[in-house]
């Protein structure tokens, strides 16, 4: 039977289920100038962030198209016709802060500048922090001009707005309908421009696609963040793989050895422990860098292949660029994480065969030391029954003296008794009783 009481629901359902609206794409008008920065964060900057975008949320109303995300926030900055909105996207290891400012036409866009000291301005205005309360160490920066206009007829036009650079470009978005233009070459404010043109794109569709280009970039960048610690472990990595093989060589040689050294083997088993340290050191370190490369460079190479790019004639598409430059770098950081695992697993591989050497030489010690204790318990034994053999003898003898004594005294008194007979009866009755009795303690004990 179907209930619809909401206390049937399961805890978690309209948090798994807003997860599919968590990052709808803002309908962009015609002419927009997009500003995006992404911010690297530690602990004290996370918690500043949320200070600064908590503080703007109650000065600002939430933009109608905000997700059902707590860690996003679309806020309306400025109404219409000159409309702004600042979208504030907190991530796992950054923040992302998006401004998107109306423009009348192309040909009057304001400048970067212009845009964000306006949007300052209105932050304060209203006792909220401005811009430049922004922290944390700044990653990326874009600045991307979506124009109304008719495409360029060729790169030539396009190089001039990008400083006479070698530019890349392509045709994008599903219906093939808009220009993509970049140089990505930073700017002397550290910005990359960038410029999207069409003359029919719809709202949600250039949404889309500069949420794509925002994506591809930062990500981009995000993923390069483990180079830097590839190259670093190039060389240590050399000289490591270097050392398992003099040790590997070493392990060889005492092999063909009849006797094995102990005292070399443990030497060796030393330095291998130490190298497994210091690899497992630089896993525990590097790690989850790499693992995050990984997951930023399929973030990004989705981003590229959702722009839907098709070649314009002469010029180099941004995802052909991305693969030839970018590319490399992430191959060198998978390469890296291979060599770490490969050099992890051939010490492990080393360290066992030690240890099966040392092993060995404890065992054999072992069963020579039983082998002695073997001996010696079996000398020990025959010694146990000379003894016995002995203590018979003697015990026979005072034992058949004492009897031939009293029956002595006894035929003085009138007993008859030969003191000679009772001798030659009592030796093979007193041997062999000592013999029984000594036969069965000797079974009661317990076995060596």
């Amino acid at each position: 039977m179907m209930s619809d009481n909401p206390s049937a629901d399961h805890p978690q359902r309209y948090a798994l289920h807003n997860e599919i609206h968590a990052r709808p794409p803002i309908a962009l008008w015609p002419n927009e100038r997009i500003i995006n920065q992404a911010f690297i964060l530690d602990a004290i900057s996370r918690r500043q962030q949320l200070s600064w975008i908590n503080r703007a949320s109650n000065s600002f109303p939430l933009h109608h198209g905000t997700a059902h995300n707590p860690s996003i926030r679309v806020l309306e900055i400025a109404p219409e016709p000159q409309r702004i909105l600042l979208k504030w996207e907190m991530h796992g290891e950054f923040v992302s802060v998006t401004i998107f400012s109306q423009q009348s036409d192309t040909a009057s866009f304001e400048s970067r500048d212009a845009v964000l000291t306006k949007t300052g301005k209105r932050l304060e205005s209203v006792n909220a922090q401005g811009l430049n309360e922004l922290t944390g160490q700044r990653l990326v920066a874009l600045d991307i001009a979506l124009e109304s206009a008719q495409p360029y007829p060729d790169a030539y036009e396009v190089a001039k707005r990008f400083s006479g650079n070698t530019v890349v470009g392509s045709v994008v978005t599903s219906n093939q309908n808009a220009q993509l233009w970049t140089d990505l070459q930073l700017d002397e404010a550290g910005f990359i421009q960038m410029i999207l043109r069409g003359p029919a794109i719809g709202s949600r569709q250039a949404g889309r696609t500069v949420q794509r280009m925002i994506d591809a970039e930062t990500y981009r960048m995000m993923a390069l963040l483990a180079l830097p610690h590839a190259k670093s472990l190039a060389e240590p990595l050399r000289s490591a793989e270097l050392e398992l093989a003099r040790v590997s060589e070493k392990i060889a040689t005492a092999q063909k050895k009849t006797t094995i050294d102990l005292s070399v083997d443990a030497q060796l088993l030393g330095d291998v422990s130490a190298l497994a340290a210091q690899v497992e050191g630089w896993i525990s370190a590097n790690g989850l860098r790499f693992t995050a490369a990984e997951a930023y460079h399929e973030l990004v190479k989705r981003s590229l292949v959702e722009l839907h790019e098709t070649t314009i004639p002469g010029v180099q598409m941004l995802n052909t660029f991305m693969d030839r430059r970018f590319e490399p770098a992430m191959r060198t950081c998978k390469w890296t994480v291979r060599r770490l695992r490969d050099l992890s697993d051939r010490i492990s591989r080393t360290t066992q065969i030690l240890k099966t050497r040392i092993e060995f030489v404890n065992e054999s010690q072992q069963q020579e030391l039983l082998s002695s204790m073997d001996r010696r318990a079996k000398l020990q034994l025959r010694l146990q029954q000379t003894v016995e053999g002995l203590s018979i003898i003697v015990m026979t003898y005072y034992a058949t003296g004492l009897l031939q004594y009293v029956a002595k005294g006894l035929k003085e008194y009138g007993v008859p008794l030969d003191p000679d007979q009772v001798g030659l009866i009592s030796v093979p009755t007193i041997a062999i009783g000592l013999l029984w009795y000594l036969t069965v303690r000797r079974r009661k004990q317990p076995p060596i």
